[in-house]
């Protein structure tokens, strides 16, 4: 069973977090240590919803909500009968479709047209905990700034959220002569927050000051420079901004699909990260490594795959230790789901390699990876847990008229579609709109 302490802030996400599956219940007996009665979930019963209709549910549930019994029909009536539930149903499930990336869309066809029927039929994504089968996309460094300024005001977000806090309080406006001071122009009154959060909620406000921040910083290091070089101190504002910096180059906007989570963090590979997209000796022994079989399956390999070996970058950890496959069929011998409804599976690399050589499955339908990322974590705000469709995680991300992780925070809107604009709006490379 898995204890869960029920914050009224967080209660939905962590209910969110439960599988359906599960029966909740509470044990009075046991709990927190806040004093609090522990929510836990109980056996699984007999029978009830997969994960994967859970998975469904939870993500109409954070897209449309639930409708009331209480709230008006639409003949103005009150509350909706019984036996109206389906027709709702079904009016909510014919609403328009989010299309973020129609070229996108159309590579996706090319490369399989089950995957793009599914894709059609049911794009999305949207920000959750962190779970197998989900995703893990790196923020740009103004949105990783940002969490570090929105946590000073707590006493958090380390030296560089109090130099940001400094900055931020600096560019507060000045209450005009008449107001009730200095006070209620940035703290505002309890009720509504004040001043200083709306400018805090207000994501491209932030993002605009950090990215100014970012600058400015960096532009005093180099005119520090002597001969090139610069002695900078690791614990100041500048060394951690220029730690971060460099962090943040690393890893741009990187998409990670998340194999396995615990309380040390999440391990993954990521998925937009090409490394070729043609096969040859000496990628095929080490992408078949971990098989012990890589001597007698090498051949077969590139012969059934030729030009369409996909492989990938997974990150920087354990790229000696053999290749991973990705993939989304279950049927082949040696194939194990990633976590339980979300169809996508690892393994099973001669079953696939005999599929592909007999033509029962096309080679763009499998992802290699070389190397892993472990230990994500979304405590600094470098990292944003995301759950999606499974197509979204199972494409090829070749040639791409949209990057993916566009695509995916696009797909999950509100503040993570706003950063995806922000950051678009800095490149000159990518298309307005997908026309």
């Amino acid at each position: 069973p898995k204890a869960v302490c029920m914050w009224p802030s967080s209660a939905a996400l962590l209910l969110l977090s439960v599988p359906a599956c599960s029966t909740l219940r509470l044990l009075p007996t046991r709990t927190t240590r806040c004093g609090a009665p522990a929510l836990c979930a109980a056996d699984p019963p007999a029978s009830g919803p997969s994960p994967e209709e859970w998975r469904k549910f939870r993500q109409q549930l954070i897209s449309g909500g639930l409708k009331l019994t209480t709230e008006a029909t639409p003949d103005g009536e009150g509350a909706a009968p019984d036996d109206a539930t389906p027709s709702s149903a079904a009016a909510a499930s014919s609403a328009p479709r989010l299309v973020v990336a129609p070229g996108n869309e159309a590579l996706l066809k090319e490369q399989s047209e089950e995957l793009w029927r599914e894709y059609t039929e049911g794009s999305w994504a949207h920000e959750s905990p962190v779970e197998a089968g989900g995703m893990l996309l790196r923020m740009p460094l103004e949105a990783q700034l940002t969490q570090s300024l929105r946590s000073s005001g707590g006493g958090g977000g380390g030296v560089l959220g109090s130099a940001l806090r400094s900055r931020f309080e600096a560019e507060l406006p000045v209450p005009e002569e008449g107001d009730s001071g200095d006070a209620a122009a940035k703290g505002g009154s309890a009720g509504d927050g004040g001043e200083e959060a709306r400018f805090l909620a207000n994501t491209a406000y932030c993002y605009r000051l950090c990215e100014g921040f970012v600058a400015e910083t960096l532009q005093a290091l180099l005119a520090k420079a002597k001969g090139g070089k610069a002695t900078v101190d690791a614990a100041s504002a500048g060394g951690a901004l220029l730690q971060a910096y460099q962090e943040a180059g690393q890893e741009w906007q990187q998409v990670v699909l998340v194999l396995r989570s615990s309380a040390a963090g999440a391990d993954g590979v990521a998925l937009n990260r090409p490394l070729a997209a043609r096969g040859n000796r000496q990628l095929a022994e080490l992408l078949l490594r971990q098989t012990g079989a890589a001597e007698a399956l090498v051949g077969p390999l590139l012969a059934a795959f030729g030009d369409d070996l996909c492989a990938y970058l997974g990150g920087p950890s354990e790229q000696e230790s053999g290749g991973l496959l990705v993939h989304g069929d279950g049927s082949l011998e040696g194939a194990v789901e990633v976590s339980p409804g979300t169809r996508i599976f690892t393994g099973g690399e001669r079953a696939a390699i005999e599929a592909v050589a007999a033509g029962r499955a096309s080679p763009l339908a499998f992802r290699w990876f070389l190397g892993r990322h472990t230990g994500l974590t979304t405590g600094e705000g470098v990292w944003r847990a995301v759950a999606c469709a499974r197509p979204v995680a199972l494409k090829q991300c070749l040639g791409l008229p949209k990057p993916l992780w566009h695509e995916v925070m696009e797909l999950c809107g509100g503040e993570c579609a706003t950063l995806s604009r922000l950051e678009i709006l800095k490149r000159d490379d990518l298309p307005s709109e997908d026309d």
